[in-house]
């Protein structure tokens, strides 16, 4: 759809990939602003213009759901970068409260800081865990867009999972990892306004009074 973008112009094929994915870059938005909904519809429609900007560019990647997530982190931290301070104090209000069970860990307050550590994984399996999580695929799927088989695809999600608890160990938030996959499975997305995908489809970036100031 994004090479049909790309090199034909077709708006279809844009307006369904937007469709596609508007609801996680919207949850992720929403996440690393704090809870602003309007400013993360703006952030959203941000993205969805650098995609389309960048549309030949990014036409060859297999999986976009990682360029996605990043952009969106991207474009949000820039859209909130007149308040750092604010959203420091809440990331490091989770960081550094008492080491919790899996049972114990309230989503909510973990989402900033599983969004911090899965920007931290190599691509590979971050795209793993955005597939496998936060788009909720089948393994058989997840391995399919990987290019690799459903047993190499569980295997990295695994290796991922790993990696992701030990940054929540070092900060300070403990997790086993069957606790891990289901706050990142609690935590991934939620519906979009019905509206935003019209807007976002026609690549117009956001224009709020904090994207402008920012």
């Amino acid at each position: 759809m994004l090479r049909r973008y790309a090199e034909e112009g077709s708006e279809p094929a844009f307006s369904e990939l937007v469709a596609r994915h508007i609801d996680l870059v919207y949850t992720v938005a929403l996440r690393q602003v704090a809870g602003d909904a309007h400013l993360a519809q703006d952030v959203t429609q941000t993205v969805f213009a650098d995609l389309a900007r960048k549309a030949r560019a990014l036409s060859g990647r297999a999986v976009l759901t990682g360029w996605l997530f990043q952009a969106t982190r991207y474009a949000a931290a820039k859209a909130v970068r007149a308040e750092p301070r604010r959203l420091n104090r809440e990331l490091e209000a989770v960081a550094m409260q008492e080491p919790s069970t899996g049972a114990e860990a309230n989503c909510e307050q973990l989402s900033p800081v599983l969004d911090e550590a899965v920007a931290r994984l190599g691509a590979k399996d971050r795209d793993a865990v955005l597939l496998r999580y936060f788009e909720r695929k089948e393994l058989r799927a997840v391995g399919d867009a990987l290019g690799t088989s459903e047993e190499g695809a569980r295997k990295r999600v695994g290796r991922a999972l790993e990696k992701l608890r030990r940054y929540l160990t070092g900060r300070g938030v403990t997790l086993s990892a069957a606790s891990l996959a289901t706050a990142l499975t609690a935590s991934a997305v939620q519906a979009a306004p019905a509206a935003l995908a019209g807007t976002a489809a026609r690549g117009e970036p956001g224009t709020s009074r904090t994207m402008a100031a920012a």
